[in-house]
C-alpha cells in the first residue's frame, strides 16, 4: 500500500538516492537545507511510502503569475525509486499534490521535464498533462551546480 505524505526533514536520507536517480546528486544535510529554505507557503514536497519506506517523492511550488488572476501549481520534480516505477507511485504522487492544489483554488498545474526524460513523458501525458511548449535555460555561471 502506498502512503502518500508531506517531507519530513527526517526524509532528507532517503531523497539523497532519488536525487541521484534523477542525475542531481547531494548530501542528507544539503538536501535538508534545500528544501528547509523553500518558503512553506509557496512549495510543498510529498513523500512515498510502502511499507516505511521512502520510494518517491515530488515537489511543486504554487504561485501567482502574470497570465491569469488565480495561482498555477508547477511540478520542479519527482522522482520515483526504480524498483518502484509502474507501480503506481508517481501517480499517487501527482494525484496528492493536485489534491492540494485544488484545496488552494488552483485550477492549472504544469511540469518541468528535460527533453531527456521521455518516459516522464509519457508519464504524464497518460495522466491527462498537455504537451504545451519547451522550456529554455541559460546559465549564468556554474556556481549552483555540485557535480
Amino acid at each position: 500500500m502506498i502512503e502518500v505524505r508531506r517531507y519530513t526533514r527526517d526524509d532528507a536520507g532517503a531523497m539523497t538516492g532519488l536525487m541521484d536517480e534523477l542525475g542531481y546528486p547531494a548530501g542528507e544535510a544539503e538536501i535538508g537545507e534545500r528544501i528547509s529554505g523553500m518558503p512553506s507557503e509557496y512549495f510543498q514536497t510529498w513523500v512515498a511510502e510502502i511499507g516505511g519506506e521512502v520510494v518517491g517523492f515530488i515537489g511543486v511550488v504554487v504561485l501567482p503569475v502574470y497570465e491569469y488572476s488565480t495561482r498555477i501549481g508547477w511540478v520542479l520534480a519527482l522522482s520515483v525509486a526504480a524498483a518502484h516505477q509502474r507501480k503506481g507511485v508517481g501517480r499517487a504522487l501527482v494525484e496528492a499534490v493536485e489534491c492540494s492544489c485544488r484545496g488552494k483554488g488552483v485550477t492549472d498545474v504544469r511540469v518541468h521535464s528535460g527533453l531527456q526524460r521521455t518516459e516522464a513523458h509519457r508519464f504524464y501525458e497518460e495522466m491527462g498533462y498537455d504537451r504545451t511548449g519547451y522550456r529554455f535555460r541559460k546559465k549564468l555561471s556554474d556556481g549552483y551546480l555540485r557535480r
